[in-house]
């Protein structure tokens, strides 16, 4: 069949459409879609990271030390904010329109044929991109659990588990062992497994399936990490390497636990032959970008305005925590707005700690959660409003607060993307 010409628009919406799918968890659909166009995740090294919170921040953690230390990197991570092209990037930049769209027109019939999902496409698009540039090394994030994600299709130098707490409970199962056994699976045999703080029910489950694979394990230990001067600086210890008054780019004791992980696979990497030296690590540290991640707007005369994603109970507190430590003895109002399934009365248990009044917007997604059953989460104690859109809500409380004010903007990545696509009509 000839191929088509077809533009950016029209491939990224025959992308989007696969959405209609849904979820198709395992590997034998992306596996043989990989062989058919030359299995291009055989052709880089890769690390694999899996968890329930962290992984994003530690994949660019990682990848902006890398790339700091001289190496081309590809990463790709999910969802996005605004742009679908955030999820694939080369040495930082988000690829092309171009290298989309000629992926589309090539693969467009093979992949509706096969009913390739979503997700898998996106996987087979960052895969063929990464080979098509050549790239050093990916970091790849797996999108939902591990054992089953279409990414699990890599064969990495070396897996992360950053880790486990409960989120997609009725995909992965409704305790942290089961769910730990499902992000187990990125663990591939006799390759090194890095691990980070958890409980000991997951994280005995990940050593029960590494050792089964004869993987080895790095355990990562909280005296591995020292606080210094909270919520951005640290000193990194181990006994290769110690490092002393890093500051992350990134807020919260969670974040500097998420860069010390980095760290310590930096050490690994560097152990296998990796040239990377101590400043590269401490400059990667401080120049990572991650829009949403606790990101602060700061404007002369007007409140400040705080962007989280944060979107399981974990997430949530990790976002509170961050808070009163910059913020003692503050509240915030806020706008929030949650997709279903998000274990909505922990996480709001963890929003009422700092919350002044509260928004509560209809997302632009089938997935969003009805504003009317959040308000119920809140009680009646803090002051709710139902509104219609981000957007909405966000422009009244801003435009409303005072300079000493703050607002933020949280619950899912949709709430924060559709703050930051509409940001020039807000702020």
């Amino acid at each position: 069949m000839p191929k088509t010409v077809t533009d950016y628009r029209a491939a990224l919406k025959f992308i989007l459409d696969r959405e209609h799918f849904g979820i198709k968890l395992g590997l034998e659909n992306i596996s043989r879609f990989l062989d058919r166009i030359g299995n291009p995740h055989r052709t880089f090294p890769a690390i694999h990271i899996a968890g329930t919170n962290g992984k994003g921040s530690t994949a660019v953690y990682i990848e902006t030390i890398l790339r700091d230390a001289g190496y081309k990197t590809g990463i790709f991570t999910s969802p996005h904010l605004v742009d679908f092209r955030e999820r694939i990037r080369i040495n930082g930049k988000q690829i092309s329109r171009q290298q989309i769209t000629s992926f589309i027109d090539n693969y467009k019939y093979l992949i509706a044929r096969n009913k390739i999902t979503f997700f898998e496409v996106c996987t087979a698009l960052a895969f063929y991109t990464f080979a098509q540039e050549k790239i050093d090394i990916a970091i790849v994030e797996t999108g939902l659990g591990g054992r089953l994600d279409a990414t699990n299709t890599l064969l990495p130098l070396m897996s992360i588990i950053t880790d486990i707490s409960f989120d997609h409970t009725n995909i992965l199962g409704n305790t942290l062992k089961k769910i730990a056994y499902e992000k187990a699976g990125i663990i591939k045999p006799e390759t090194t497994v890095l691990v980070g703080l958890m409980k000991p029910e997951p994280k005995n489950e990940i050593i029960r399936v590494a050792r089964l694979r004869s993987a080895p394990v790095i355990m990562m230990k909280r005296n591995n990490f020292n606080l210094n001067g909270l919520p951005y600086k640290f000193d990194y210890n181990n006994d290769l390497l110690k490092l002393t008054n890093i500051k992350s780019s990134l807020p919260g004791k969670h974040q500097i636990l998420n860069a010390s992980l980095s760290i310590r696979a930096i050490e690994f990497l560097k152990s296998i032959g990796y040239d990377i030296n101590k400043s590269a690590i401490k400059n990667g540290v401080k120049r990572a970008h991650w829009p949403g991640r606790f990101q602060i707007i700061k404007r002369p005369g007007k409140a400040t305005v705080i962007l989280d994603v944060g979107h399981n109970p974990t997430g949530v507190k990790a976002m509170v925590d961050c808070f009163q430590q910059l913020y003692p003895n503050k509240k915030a109002d806020m706008v929030v707005g949650f997709v279903r399934n998000k274990n909505l009365d922990k996480s709001i248990r963890q929003l009422q700690r700092i919350a002044g009044t509260v928004e509560i917007a209809r997302l632009n997604t089938y997935r969003t959660t009805e504003p009317e059953i959040i308000a119920g989460y809140f009680g009646k104690k803090i002051k709710t409003i139902i509104s219609e859109s981000v957007v909405e809500s966000s422009r009244r409380l801003i435009n409303s607060a005072d300079r000493k004010d703050i607002v933020i903007i949280c619950g899912s990545h949709y709430t924060v993307g559709e703050f930051w696509a509409n940001r020039k009509k807000i702020l």
